[in-house]
């Protein structure tokens, strides 16, 4: 049963207006120690160095995705008597609301230095954190791990994990609108209210109806847009290049024996495998001892790690240019031109692919019902979704120094200039 709260909590929001608790599950949930870490995780990673104002959180970001869950549960519920069960409901609310609440510091960069994913970590804190499991087992003691298997998309709710993780869920509606309010672009916006109203349950799916076509395609123009101009942004790309280059140089020197400043936060991240780390370590580490631990490196008599993390720090980012896919003889040549020029490849170099999907981006479409109820992917009824085709974009990031041609540097830069994609 819902647990009514005396009053009801209101969070202003600069996507929803105004973010609505009732149940005091949730209230409890959201005053957890794991939720309230989320406002010091950055919900675009480096992103804020190429925007200045993507500076919200993964936690304003979770709130969003709740709120977005609890209108489509509202619209269902009114409309086509679904979830009919309590538990139900409050499954999707909690899933939605603790979706990312595994995230780490500076998100996708950290966990492909130390090779983990995020959603490992958000289900152990759902089974493995005292204060986040004895809130969850109130519901029953299988309710964590139904969450879980929710967000390992295993779960016999099959409809609730297409809401939270689909071509169509909340946690997209969210992010895509709040990311485009905090960076200040323009075409990552949709009309939110009208997709919901279009939206419906049928058979473990998410559908549309078809006169609901063209908010749909401005949704997904908007995802398109976002990704092949924010996301994968060359600048951020940078950035994160010259973070995970930092932490890797940092790592191989605390392998080796060196020492170098290792808060006790990081410290088992360096020590052992990410298995072998706590649950309550893991909830140590969060973006505020990141960016404390490089300006302590900046310190270092390495000079490698000192200069990365000053780059990191004082935004002396990696600079781009796109060239055409080179074969691995080609690469071999610009990491050889790198070490003969005093610059480590393994540091000061990075090819990158930049692939934006089209419409299927991801595995699976967007299934449109007409009024008969017929359905069929919307690929079939809009010439807009099926001309999305996907690009593919080929960089090789390296210091702006090199791009310029400064002192010896002008050798490299001529023989990339060839590589330039016309």
């Amino acid at each position: 049963m819902t647990e009514w709260i005396d009053k009801e909590k209101v969070f202003k929001d600069p996507v929803h207006d105004y973010i609505y608790v009732t149940d005091g599950l949730i209230w409890d949930l959201i005053n957890t120690r794991a939720f309230q870490r989320l406002r010091r995780v950055r919900q675009l990673g480096t992103s804020y160095l190429t925007y200045h104002g993507a500076e919200h959180s993964r936690f304003t970001h979770s709130l969003g995705t709740y709120e977005t869950m609890r209108k489509v549960l509202s619209h269902f519920e009114r409309n086509f008597y679904w979830p009919a069960d309590e538990r139900v409901r409050r499954l999707a609310l909690c899933a939605a609301l603790l979706h990312d609440v595994g995230h780490g510091p500076f998100s996708h960069t950290i966990e492909k230095v130390f090779q983990f994913h995020h959603e490992e970590f958000t289900q152990r804190i759902l089974l493995e954190d005292p204060e986040i499991n004895e809130i969850l087992r109130r519901v029953d003691d299988q309710f964590p791990r139904d969450i879980a298997d929710v967000i390992a998309k295993r779960s016999d709710n099959g409809l609730v994990i297409k809401l939270i993780s689909s071509q169509l869920d909340v946690d997209r509606m969210d992010y895509l609108l709040r990311d485009a309010l905090n960076t200040g672009v323009t075409y990552g916006t949709f009309e939110l209210e009208r997709l919901i109203r279009v939206m419906r349950p049928q058979n473990n799916d998410v559908v549309v109806k078809k006169s609901g076509l063209h908010t749909v395609e401005q949704y997904i123009l908007a995802r398109y847009f976002m990704y092949s101009s924010v996301y994968l942004h060359k600048t951020t790309v940078g950035s994160d290049i010259v973070l995970r280059h930092a932490c890797l140089r940092a790592k191989h020197l605390f392998d080796r024996g060196e020492q170098i400043f290792m808060p006790d936060e990081l410290r088992p991240f360096f020590e052992r495998a990410v298995a072998d780390i706590s649950v309550g370590e893991y909830m140590n580490l969060d973006e505020g001892v990141m960016t404390y631990t490089l300006q302590r490196w900046m310190r270092e008599a390495d000079p490698v790690l000192h200069d990365l993390s000053d780059r990191f720090v004082n935004r002396r980012l990696f600079g781009a240019i796109e060239t055409r896919e080179l074969k691995e003889v080609e690469r071999q040549q610009v990491r050889d031109m790198f070490r003969r020029e005093g610059l480590n490849p393994d540091y000061y170099l990075a090819f990158h692919t930049a692939s934006t999907g089209g419409y299927h981006m991801y595995s699976q479409g967007i299934t449109v019902v007409d009024d008969e109820g017929k359905p069929s992917d919307i690929s079939a009824s809009s010439a807009l979704v099926r001309s999305l085709q996907p690009e593919v974009r080929f960089h090789i990031h390296c210091p702006k120094e090199v791009l310029r041609g400064e002192g010896s540097f002008k050798p490299i830069r001529a023989w990339l200039a060839a590589l330039k994609k016309l």
